[in-house]
């Protein structure tokens, strides 16, 4: 079996452009701006002038020769998305799924010479026009065309419904018997050997031919291998590997890759897999144990009454290979508006960024796509566990109409053929957010129908490994449990922007507390983008400018709140903060707030360690150039604050200090697989006399694997006290601090003096105490928005990013 590729030559036409050059894979967006009909779609608010491309029709036309043979297929693996497919002038047939691959036999319509292909879509907006509006977030249309749902408009991406063939297009020659999907998991670890099963799916069998299967280690050593003759088209081996090499999440261990290989006559079938088992444990709360009364808390609160109304307990933990994994990162939403624009560059770009801040976690979000192979592999190969959604979000889907179910079918069986084989999946979620308010008990709700009908079905019967959880959140009644399974505090964004606006704020860290969950799947933030990513879409003017127009344009609003959500994170963050002084200053709080956000969810998370088994972030990366957003890392890949502070609290031993009763309390947690010996220091400094240190106090603590440990500080609470904990333990240290209240800052960057400077690293040093020290360029340091005790130094190494090799960057500093 051959494929010959079919990218070159493409044209594309409208009524409205004429005939034009065509990309394949494309779309009509970057078709049109690379023939120069359109500008820059990201730049400030030009894309408010290109929404007519969407009620458009759109022909794509090839002109090809071809080589003939006996059984000849025309396969396009993405396609965007109403359209029918015409070859010679024949109708091969239609799509109307973007998600899903199609294929056509053209072996009797195939000519060797002046092929007309021809591919005519339908506006993806006109084609619903008029149906039953159903109840939604954002808009209405999508629900009823099975594309990507975010481009239709979320609360962080602009309005881009696109058109074209997205993914690969080529002819399959496909004479001779040959693998066409195969399976391998896990089925067992022990003592022995990892037992290994396998299953191959053959095209053609009826032609029988010797079948040869066989295990490479990493190494690319044979470690097991079978021949057999084979003219059925299905067929199970099983394997016993002796010492196998197992694969570990990110922090946990290595993440080494096998390679199954399976040769029928000429044709060679290859995947990687890795060698683990995962779990999800689920243990019942025992009735008065300290878990159970923390659920008990947690549920009687403002926001656990929303959708907490379980009468028992259970916790949510992985388990790898029978190990305790904390769960941490971010969710992934598609990182370009065009699916076509997605590269492995990026994919690894971006998946090295969430290793290198320590995550080891991503959620392939619901309103987004299948992703491309790429993204899975990389995964693999850098140990980020994946959770994979089915493509629903935030909506009533016509899951009571029998061709909507069916195309869930196909999807289904599609997906879980797709990726089952990547040790980096963890588990399915049936949708994103469709049924919050569901439960196992009820007879019926939104979703339950695609879940079971549509997805359930293919995952039971092809993927023997897997957990399949209906929905994201899921567990308890309702599913939105904060005290069973997975929550996403999402669900509370009216009520925590509501907060913003009606509260003082100054409580926001015990604010913040209301949202423990067993697992969170979703825990908003909020945060501008470095300046130098800025200026690639707007103007230094625009940043600045005091009615901040732009720079709302590029920070998309959720209609389900009261007024945009940037008026509100604007207040916050003067609120936290402290009012602005300029343009300069609030545009640097709008960076920081997303740190000091984290920061205290984070290690509120911590601290509950083993109660709280996850924590996913909304969101890790950026599908368009957002000014604040919820992102991690930006559009372009470039980190944000709130990527260092994950950094930090990510390491295997972190430490939190709060206010307890009259005092204060140190915990010391340990996300790791060993017991630590920690060393601390606590240093009890007064605001109100220059930071003057009033005590010092050493602690050593011996800390368990996957373990809290606190520590109670003999100092009596003061209000003006700001309380700096330096804790270390092997090669790596952590800083923590509790002020009482808000944090309000003021610029104090005559306080930094530059000691030292090499093309790759920095050293500063503080005269007085510095609360936030910021490098500011297209660079990722190992550290920033750190903090310097006085006479304090520190060295950070920096990379050029993307290539950049201007040396120069800005160094603010601020200070309580």
């Amino acid at each position: 079996m051959r494929k010959v590729y079919l990218h070159e030559g493409w044209k594309f036409s409208s009524d409205k452009t004429g005939v034009l050059d065509a990309t394949v894979p494309g779309c009509v967006h970057t078709d049109l701006a690379k023939n120069g009909v359109i500008g820059d779609l990201f730049w400030r608010d030009n894309n408010k002038d290109y929404q007519w491309i969407e009620d458009l029709d759109f022909d794509y036309t090839l002109k090809f020769d071809a080589k003939l043979g006996k059984k000849v297929y025309l396969c396009f693996e993405g396609l965007d998305t109403y359209c029918k497919i015409y070859l010679n002038n024949n109708l091969l047939g239609s799509a109307e799924n973007m998600f899903i691959p199609h294929e056509f036999d053209v072996s009797n319509l195939l000519k060797e010479k002046d092929n007309i292909l021809l591919v005519k879509f339908r506006s993806c907006v006109k084609e619903v026009e008029g149906l039953e509006e159903r109840s939604h977030a954002f808009t209405a249309e999508r629900l009823n065309t099975r594309r990507i749902q975010c481009t239709y408009g979320w609360d962080w991406v602009d309005r881009f419904v696109t058109t074209g063939v997205y993914r690969p297009v080529y002819l399959k020659y496909a004479d001779d018997m040959y693998v066409e999907n195969a399976y391998v998991c896990t089925e067992n670890i022990d003592a022995f050997s990892a037992g290994i099963y396998t299953e191959f799916e053959f095209k053609n069998a009826e032609i029988g031919s010797l079948v040869k299967v066989q295990i490479l280690d990493p190494d690319g050593n044979d470690v097991a291998h079978t021949e057999f003759y084979c003219k059925e088209d299905f067929a199970v081996r099983r394997f016993d590997i002796k010492n196998p090499q197992l694969w570990f999440p990110n922090g946990y261990g290595e993440h080494p890759l096998y390679t199954l290989k399976v040769t029928v006559g000429e044709n060679v079938y290859s995947d990687t897999f890795g060698i683990r088992t995962l779990k999800i444990l689920q243990l019942l709360d025992e009735k008065g144990s300290e878990y159970y009364k923390k659920a008990e808390a947690m549920q009687k609160t403002f926001f656990g009454k929303q959708y907490s109304h379980n009468e028992e307990f259970k916790g949510f933990k992985v388990l790898v290979n029978g190990v305790e994994i904390f769960c941490m990162g971010g969710n992934w939403v598609p990182c370009e508006p065009y699916p076509s624009a997605e590269t492995k560059e990026k994919f690894e770009t971006l998946v090295k960024k969430a290793v290198d801040m320590g995550a080891n976690f991503l959620r392939v979000w619901g309103g987004g796509l299948f992703e491309q192979d790429d993204f899975y592999y990389t995964c693999d190969k850098n140990g980020i566990l994946v959770a994979q959604d089915f493509l629903m979000a935030c909506g009533h889907y016509p899951e009571k109409e029998d061709w909507f179910i069916e195309e869930l079918k196909k999807e289904s069986l599609f997906a879980v053929k797709k990726l089952r084989n990547h040790p980096s999946l963890a588990w399915w979620h049936g949708d994103n957010e469709n049924a919050v308010d569901g439960s196992d008990t009820d007879t019926d709700y939104t979703g339950r129908d695609t879940a079971y009908k549509g997805i359930a079905p293919n995952i039971y019967k092809y993927d023997k490994t897997r957990q399949f959880l209906p929905s994201s959140p899921y567990g308890g009644s309702t599913y939105a449990s904060l005290t069973q399974g997975t929550c996403h505090n999402s669900n509370y964004c009216y009520d925590i922007f509501a907060y913003f606006h009606n509260k003082p704020c100054d409580d926001y860290k015990t604010f913040f507390e209301n949202f423990c969950g067993r697992f969170v799947s979703e825990e908003p933030t909020f945060g501008a983008v470095a300046r130098s990513s800025m200026l690639k879409f707007m103007t230094l003017e625009d940043i600045y400018d005091k009615d901040e127009e732009i720079l709302k344009f590029h920070t998309k609003n959720n209609p389900c709140l009261d007024r945009h959500m940037y008026d509100d994170i604007s207040e916050f963050t003067a609120k936290i903060l402290g009012e602005y002084k300029d343009g300069e200053d609030r545009y640097f709080k709008y960076k920081y707030i997303q740190y000091e956000w984290i920061r205290a969810i984070f290690e509120n998370d911590l601290k509950n360690l083993d109660y709280c088994n996850g924590l996913i972030f909304w969101m890790f990366n950026d599908c368009w150039p957002a000014a604040l957003g919820w992102s991690f890392v930006d559009y372009y890949c470039l980190p944000k604050a709130s990527y260092y502070i994950f950094k930090r609290l990510a390491k295997k031993v972190t430490s939190t200090v709060n206010k307890k009763d009259k005092g204060y309390m140190v915990t010391v947690t340990n996300k790791g697989t060993e017991t630590k010996t920690v060393s601390g220091v606590a240093r009890i400094l007064d605001m109100a006399d220059g930071f003057k240190e009033v005590s010092n106090e050493e602690f050593t603590v011996n800390i368990k694997p996957y373990s809290v440990c606190p520590v109670s500080l003999k100092e009596k609470y003061n209000k003006n006290h700001l309380v700096v904990v330096d804790i270390s333990c092997d090669d790596y240290s952590d800083r923590c601090f509790y002020k009482d209240g808000a944090l309000h800052i003021a610029n104090a960057t005559e306080n930094i003096e530059i000691v030292a400077k090499t093309e790759n690293s920095i050293t500063v040093k503080a005269k007085e105490y510095t609360h936030v020290v910021e490098f500011e360029g297209q660079f990722v340091f190992s550290d920033n928005y750190f903090s310097l005790l006085k006479d304090e130094e520190k060295t950070i190494t920096f990379e050029a990013f993307n290539n950049h090799d201007n040396s120069d960057f800005a160094v603010t500093a601020y200070t309580l």
